[in-house]
């Protein structure tokens, strides 16, 4: 079963979560918001695949990280595992235009709201539930 990496990336200071909206002409979950993260390559740990995705993706390292859960999803043709954790940056990102539509920081109240690709709202809204209560 493939295992993918998912950053929960957290702004303490006023309790925002960053996200990124998917561009139009990607093959899976286009134009939908998500979490960063992306596949662990073969011979690679967890802790490696997420720092290469972000630094891929936001062109930021990161400052600390935790495992926060796993969560799977299947469709007719694969199941995949997500390994999530908290992630906080040294500086603010710098998402890859290729990639990426918009992004930005944004609230429970605002996630909420959005449409996002797969399971990863779900894991937002977790976070928003283990880490505020």
């Amino acid at each position: 079963m493939p295992t993918s990496i998912s950053a929960i990336i957290i702004r303490q200071a006023n309790d925002k979560v960053f996200v990124t909206k998917r561009s139009k002409d990607k093959k899976y979950s286009p134009g939908k918001w998500e979490t960063v993260g992306g596949n662990v390559e073969s011979g690679e740990t967890l802790e490696q695949a997420l720092k290469r995705e972000i630094k891929e993706e936001l062109d930021v390292d990161i400052k600390s990280f935790k495992p926060f859960g796993e969560y799977k999803w299947s469709d007719e043709h694969l199941t995949r595992v997500f390994k999530a954790f908290i992630v906080e940056l040294v500086q603010e990102p710098q998402p890859n235009r290729y990639d990426f539509a918009e992004w930005g920081w944004f609230s429970k109240d605002e996630i909420e709201k959005m449409d996002f690709a797969i399971n990863c709202k779900e894991k937002i809204l977790d976070y928003f539930k283990i880490e505020k209560t």
